[in-house]
């Protein structure tokens, strides 16, 4: 990424200033974000904000997770104040787990993806919801895997930016990318899209977070 005038200028025009979490809660639909995190509770404190708000807005939501974390994922969710047991009742909130969505990790099936995605807006929208939010920590399976192109093909199947009323936001652990945790949060934000510019690009927003700070572009 260059680092001229003109770029730093439009990284300034490109910067949201209120608090990151309060930017997930009342993010609109038809969006695409990214959060790259070092600590997984700073992830789930902002997923879990934006499921939470979504809920209370009469979305269908829908939270994503590897099989292996399933159990743990909702014992973290109850742990949150999110009562998923009344919202799971009412066909508010679906917690499902990766497989059922891609079937098989090291090769994943996009038509059954895309079937699957079509169905729960169709459901959702059936009922009444207002909107869809999809969130999720897939990318603890793929990408300590090395399974980075067919995470990026699972990706590119939600546009950066929708005419459907669907908002999705997923999470990238930045302790991949070498001393990145110990980074500047400009540094930060620049190292990453260096590394990882085709994901970064695949989205309309990111959220970056660090040990001590955080920073949030549109894209």
């Amino acid at each position: 990424m260059s680092t001229s005038g003109t770029t730093l200028l439009s990284m300034s025009d490109r910067q949201i200033s209120i608090p990151p979490e309060e930017f997930v809660k009342t993010v609109r639909p038809g969006e695409h974000g990214c959060i790259f995190f070092t600590r997984q509770e700073d992830l789930r404190r902002l997923q879990y904000a934006y499921v939470i708000s979504g809920l209370e807005q009469n979305m269908g939501v829908v939270y994503a997770t590897p099989s292996e974390i399933y159990d743990n994922t909702r014992k973290a969710m109850r742990n949150y104040g999110i009562d998923i047991d009344k919202y799971e009742k009412d066909g508010s909130l679906m917690i499902v787990k990766g497989e059922d969505i891609y079937k098989n990790g090291q090769i994943p099936d996009l038509e059954h993806s895309k079937e699957v995605v079509k169905a729960v807006v169709e459901g959702f929208l059936s009922k009444g919801k207002d909107g869809i939010r999809i969130a999720g920590d897939l990318t603890s399976y793929f990408l300590p895997r090395g399974l980075l192109m067919e995470w990026f093909n699972l990706e590119s199947l939600f546009e950066r930016r929708s005419s459907l009323p669907l908002t999705v936001l997923c999470g990238y652990d930045a302790n991949l990318i070498p001393a990145a945790k110990d980074l500047d949060i400009m540094f930060y934000y620049k190292k990453i899209n260096k590394e990882w510019q085709n994901f970064v690009d695949a989205h309309s927003f990111a959220v970056y977070l660090s040990k001590d700070n955080n920073i949030t572009f549109t894209i």
